[in-house]
């Protein structure tokens, strides 16, 4: 493992695509992963019992086609999500993330037109609701490893003349579209700005929050670019805060952490699933072993037994 191999996005994604197959592969042995890390149906990438009927007609709806292609992929984003939060959906359990509690799911792959012509409706992958909020999760799995730049069509600029104009969100897309100032590598900051866009059109009757949720390897320290995936974050959090929609964000494994410690048994037990399926590492693999379902290092142990 070579500092270059760790800074190198192509070698980090490979290494994170190897960690997914292997967690594929213990939690689901029975399934062939081909050389890519696709499964054959998309119901061989599900958890546990949770049924494709739950799901299938939302994700048909939406404009990606999901269920006969990327949904496939052990590294899925959509597949992530769906196994997240379908479990939930379909017993009925309500859920916290962050400081929004008492969420019941809504769906997937939700569409949030902008309003601008010929422009793709944006989809985000999960829809919740409370009491008084909504709440729309953008989920993330490897995607951000690979480097993008933030590009708008004029259309964004000159369709947009309602209240979001005055907010936030369009301001930075406007600093993006200027050239001016810091940029992003790995975080898809467009994408955020366009979802915000959909979601903010029509005054929605409830405050909305934007979540990006997304994985990291159980090593994410070993290297760099996931430190600077969240630092982009940060930035993008604080250049729109106060806008509509709101703008929060956590990793996957901080989620789980959240859920495991708030002592509901069947989330619970959801979360164990979902450890044993994308709870691994990238490159810590040496001296590593399967424990009450989920992957440790000698160092951990203990507490597993």
């Amino acid at each position: 493992m070579s500092r270059e191999d760790m800074t190198n996005p192509a070698a980090v994604r490979a290494a994170c695509l190897f960690g997914l197959k292997e967690g594929m592969n213990h939690a689901r042995p029975e399934v062939r992963v081909d050389q890519k890390g696709y499964v054959e149906r998309p119901e061989d990438n599900l958890l546990g019992d949770l049924a494709l009927e739950a799901f299938e007609a939302d994700l048909n709806a939406g404009a990606g086609q999901e269920l006969t292609g990327k949904f496939r992929a052990v590294h899925s984003s959509s597949a992530l999500a769906v196994n997240c939060f379908a479990p939930l959906k379909t017993a009925g359990v309500p859920f916290s993330i962050g400081d929004h509690s008492g969420l019941h799911v809504d769906g997937f792959e939700r569409r949030f037109p902008t309003g601008l012509p010929r422009a793709q409706s944006p989809h985000l992958d999960v829809m919740a609701s409370g009491p008084n909020e909504f709440v729309a999760i953008e989920s993330k799995c490897v995607e951000y490893l690979s480097p993008k730049q933030p590009n708008f069509s004029d259309r964004y600029e000159t369709g947009i003349t309602d209240e979001r104009a005055a907010g936030p969100w369009y301001a930075e897309m406007m600093r993006l579209r200027s050239g001016n100032g810091a940029t992003y590598q790995w975080l898809d900051a467009a994408q955020l700005i366009k979802h915000a866009f959909g979601l903010a059109r029509g005054k929605p009757v409830k405050p909305v929050t934007l979540i990006y949720l997304y994985w990291e390897p159980m090593d994410a320290d070993f290297s760099p670019l996931f430190a600077e995936h969240r630092a982009e974050i940060a930035a993008l959090a604080e250049r729109v805060a106060g806008g509509s929609p709101g703008f929060e964000a956590m990793s996957y494994p901080e989620l789980w952490n959240a859920w495991d410690g708030a002592g509901d048994p069947f989330i619970g037990r959801h979360v164990a699933a979902l450890r044993a399926r994308y709870e691994v590492p990238a490159w810590a693999w040496e001296g590593v072993e399967w424990r009450n379902g989920r992957l440790c290092s000698a160092s951990w142990l203990d507490e597993f037994d």
